[in-house]
């Protein structure tokens, strides 16, 4: 009892938890070890070296090394913004936050060193009961800037009450079969965190053992996916009942009915209002939510990079409109392959997107859709268009948990390759860094591919075709066409 408080202090800077009652054996050794300190703080005072009084002690512990023993530890709070400077790129930055936030509260603001494989394990078993929609009850919004925090533990708690009061309510149900309960019950249990989300945490926890390296620490070991995902399924109970649901996303291409809605919908017909976009009316509102979609589906951009565009990218380049994609300082751009210059589609040329260009006033601003950057205050224009976006497709009752805004962008990528163009191709349109020749030069010089292809388009159906062209993203409608320009629809 007498050294019961020293024992938590010290345990608390570790963060570990003791065990209670303490042993009468274990306060011995404490007691034992506390008066040792005593001797040699005694010693010191007296006028002895401090490297020559605890040796003795150190000896016994098997401590080689005096001046990293009395090295002050390296904190995990420490180590994440060593690891933020190791990784500047925005795009990393968001993952090193939220990996942060949830080692912090499991772990504590312990030393680094103290995070063992079995320290792992416990985090990861932790982290894979969290609720897939965890974090979003926190309030916030451009009204309430505060909003609530609200603990992981506390959201984890709340989705295993749930699903044990659906289990058992089910498992009570005597007039259906185990399997017929299972389906059931995969339908209506909070859906947890899937192992790929897992698994680039621990990636982003062997970031942070690497980049504490330069701040003169050993760090433990990182645990492989192996046994991560191996520790994570021990926990499953033995209940035959017991289903983990993920729920992940595969985001999968917009199927060719639900295109042809989209393109005929009120956005590009008319509408009744700014504010009522799915409700048919007279209006046709050439901005951000009438351009995006369209430059996103023809040209399988990142939604990002179409969103900050400034007026100065568009450009006129071998007598063709372009788009000077990521090829400024401050614009979005995952690698070098990410800068590009793409000449603008025939079919936003056949809507008029040049002369809507043109006749933009003095006063629109810099960027070429400034209103989808003021939607947000925090600088993610992503997420806050997508949601705009989805408000209105859940209106439209285009709304789908796979075949959402960002899987626009797989649909151009789906359509080339079932034309048979090249990986080579279809990576430098979109801005990946696997392309074999250099974006920029690949899309902004005429000659190198003379593949392209078309949409056809009629209200009740698209078709996708192979045509030999020259070197531009070329899209054209034929069959009846739809006159996204007039104010009611012409079919």
């Amino acid at each position: 009892m007498e050294v019961q408080e020293l024992l938590e202090k010290a345990s608390s800077m570790i963060g570990l938890t003791l065990p209670g009652p303490l042993s009468s054996d274990l306060g011995r050794q404490i007691t034992t070890l506390k008066r040792r300190i005593n001797d040699i703080e005694s010693d010191v005072t007296e006028g002895d070296d401090i490297r020559t009084a605890c040796r003795p002690l150190l000896n016994d512990h098997d401590i080689k090394d005096f001046d990293k023993f009395v090295q002050e530890p390296i904190l995990l709070s420490q180590a994440w913004a060593q690891t933020r400077k190791n990784y500047p790129n925005p795009s990393m930055q968001g993952n090193i936050n939220a990996l942060e936030k949830l080692t912090l509260e499991f772990f504590g603001d312990i030393p680094v060193t103290a995070i063992t494989k079995d320290r792992q394990k416990a985090f990861f078993a932790w982290e894979a009961r969290l609720p897939r929609s965890q974090g979003r009850a926190h309030g916030k919004n451009r009204f309430n800037k505060d909003g609530q925090t609200i603990l992981k533990a506390t959201e984890i708690s709340a989705a295993d009450a749930h699903d044990l009061m659906v289990t058992e309510e089910i498992r009570e149900r005597s007039n259906i079969s185990v399997a017929e309960k299972r389906a059931i019950l995969a339908d209506k249990l909070v859906p947890r965190r899937t192992m790929t989300t897992i698994r680039r945490d621990r990636d982003g926890l062997n970031r942070l053992f690497k980049s504490v390296r330069e701040l003169g620490v050993n760090p433990p070991e990182a645990l492989s996916y192996k046994e991560v995902e191996k520790h994570v399924k021990d926990q499953a109970p033995d209940d035959e009942l017991y289903v983990r649901v993920t729920k992940p996303k595969i985001r999968m291409p917009w199927t060719e009915e639900r295109l042809a809605r989209f393109l005929t919908s009120p956005i590009y017909t008319g509408c009744l209002s700014e504010h009522r976009r799915w409700k048919r009316g007279s209006l046709i509102i050439r901005d951000a939510t009438y351009w995006v979609p369209l430059i996103v589906l023809t040209i399988g951009s990142r939604i990002e990079e179409i969103l900050l565009m400034k007026r100065s990218d568009i450009r006129y380049r071998n007598s063709h409109y372009c788009f000077a994609i990521g090829t400024g300082p401050e614009q979005p751009g995952k690698t070098e392959d990410s800068k590009r210059v793409i000449p603008v589609p025939q079919l936003l040329l056949d809507l008029g997107f040049v002369d809507w260009f043109h006749a933009l006033s003095e006063d629109h601003g810099i960027l070429l859709f400034p209103e989808a950057a003021r939607r947000t205050t925090s600088g993610d224009v992503t997420s806050a268009f997508g949601k705009h976006l989805r408000r209105i497709l859940d209106h439209l009752g285009l709304g789908d948990f796979d075949e959402d805004f960002y899987a626009m962008r797989k649909t151009l990528s789906s359509m080339l390759n079932s034309a048979q163009v090249s990986d080579g191709q279809r990576q430098a349109i979109a801005g990946h860094r696997h392309g074999t020749v250099l974006n920029i030069h690949y899309t902004a010089h005429p000659g190198v591919c003379n593949r392209a292809w078309r949409v056809s388009m009629s209200c009740s159906r698209w078709s996708m075709c192979m045509i030999q062209t020259d070197w531009k993203l070329h899209i054209s409608r034929i069959s009846t066409p739809v006159l996204l320009t007039s104010k009611t629809c012409a079919c």
